[in-house]
């Protein structure tokens, strides 16, 4: 069950920076902000990559 919830977290932190992406594009110019939602991506893909991981561990 660990790895649900990884997986689950991981998509719903997605979303959340998915939005902020949205809105930080949406104003002109480069700074922290996009630096701050590139990074919420990279810890999102982290945690559904290791549940992901776990779950396919769990099946063999």
């Amino acid at each position: 069950m660990k790895h649900h919830l990884m997986i689950v977290l991981g998509l719903i932190l997605a979303g959340v920076f998915a939005w902020r992406a949205g809105e930080a594009i949406a104003e002109p110019g480069l700074g922290l902000r996009e630096l701050y939602v590139a990074g919420g991506f990279l810890i999102s893909a982290a945690l559904i990559w290791s549940g992901v991981r776990e779950w396919r561990a769990s099946r063999s």
